[in-house]
C-alpha cells in the first residue's frame, strides 16, 4: 500500500474533529510544529500563533497517568488548555509516537457532568462554542450592559440554499463546509469577549460586546465577503456560483425592562429579511 501524500495527510488533520498538535518528542521543552484548525478554535487563537510555541504555553496543567512508565504514548490524560481570554478548558489528551520520533497529540473537550452544569463550552463537531455557552454569556453580558449602558451585538449567519447543497453532496461534505464557514467567522472575531457558536444545522451566532452599530454592520459584511472568498462551489445556489450566507445583525444598549431573548429574536427577524431579499447580504435589525 502506498503512503498518502503529505498534502492529503495535512488536509485530513486540518478537518479532524479533535484538536491536533504535532510536537517534538525529545530534547528540551516540546514545541508545536503543526496545529490544526480545531485546536486553534479550542484555544481561541489564530493557527499561525501556535506554530513554534512551547507546549507549556498551551497546556495549563496535565494530570499524571496512573502508569508512570506510560507518560508519552497511547494513554488518555486529563489536561487543561489555556485559552487566549485566560479561561481554561478541560480536555482528554492522547499521544501517538510518529515514525520520526515526534508526537501527535489529540485533544478532546470533556463535558462537564456535575448536576446543573452546562455542557462543555466547546462543540466538538465544529470547535466553536456551544449554544448553551453563548446563551449563558449573553445573559451575563446583558445584565452588565444594562447596568453600564454598553451596546451588545448579535450577528446571525445562515447558509444560503443549505438543503440544496446537502442534497447534492451529502452529509460529510456539508459538515466539512460548515466547519470551514464556522472557522472563517471565528477567525474574524479576534477579541477575547467575542463568542461564536453553531446553532442548529446551518446557523451561526456571534455575540459581541461594546461594538458600535456601524462597525458591527461593516464587520458582518466583511465576514460575508470572506465566506464568499472561500469559493466553495454550489451548483444549486440562486445567488452565486459559490456558497454564500445571509446575515442579520442587531446592535443595541439593553433596555432595563427587556430580557436578552429580545436581542436573539431581533437578529432572527433581520436574518429572515435578508433571506427574503434573496440572500447573500447583511440586514440590520432593530431591538
Amino acid at each position: 500500500m502506498s503512503t498518502p501524500a503529505p498534502e492529503l495527510l495535512a488536509e485530513v488533520l486540518q478537518h479532524a474533529l479533535d484538536g491536533v498538535a504535532i510536537v517534538e518528542g525529545a530534547g528540551g521543552a516540546p514545541r508545536v510544529l503543526y496545529a490544526n484548525a480545531t485546536l486553534a478554535a479550542l484555544l481561541r487563537r489564530p493557527e499561525e500563533w501556535l506554530e513554534g510555541r512551547a507546549l507549556e504555553e498551551i497546556e495549563a496543567e496535565a494530570e499524571a497517568p496512573a502508569d508512570p512508565n506510560a507518560t508519552v504514548a497511547g494513554v488518555g490524560l486529563r489536561t487543561r488548555l489555556r485559552r487566549s481570554d485566560a479561561t481554561i478548558i478541560e480536555c482528554e489528551r492522547w499521544a501517538v509516537i510518529l515514525s520520526d520520533g515526534r508526537l501527535a497529540l489529540y485533544y478532546r473537550p470533556v463535558p462537564r457532568s456535575a448536576p446543573g452544569a452546562l455542557a462543555a463550552a466547546v462543540d466538538r463537531s465544529s470547535g466553536l462554542s456551544t449554544p448553551e455557552h453563548l446563551l449563558e454569556a449573553l445573559r451575563r453580558d446583558w445584565a452588565i450592559a444594562q447596568r453600564d449602558g454598553r451596546p451588545l451585538t448579535i450577528m446571525r449567519f445562515d447558509l444560503d440554499a443549505y438543503r440544496d447543497y446537502h442534497d447534492v453532496f451529502g452529509r460529510g461534505a456539508t459538515e466539512n463546509v460548515l466547519r470551514q464557514v464556522g472557522r472563517t467567522i471565528a477567525s474574524a472575531m479576534r477579541r477575547t469577549s467575542d463568542i461564536v457558536a453553531r446553532v442548529g444545522d446551518d446557523e451561526f451566532l456571534v455575540l459581541g460586546v461594546s461594538m458600535e452599530q456601524d462597525a458591527a454592520f461593516h464587520h458582518a459584511e466583511n465576514i460575508l465577503g470572506r465566506i464568499r472568498a472561500l469559493a466553495i462551489h454550489h451548483p444549486r445556489s440562486r445567488t452565486s456560483r459559490f456558497m454564500t450566507v445571509s446575515v442579520g445583525v442587531v446592535t443595541a444598549v439593553p433596555p432595563r425592562d427587556s430580557a436578552c431573548e429580545a436581542l436573539l429574536e431581533a437578529s432572527q427577524k433581520a436574518l429572515a429579511e435578508a433571506k427574503e431579499a434573496g440572500g447573500n447580504r447583511v440586514v440590520r435589525g432593530e431591538l
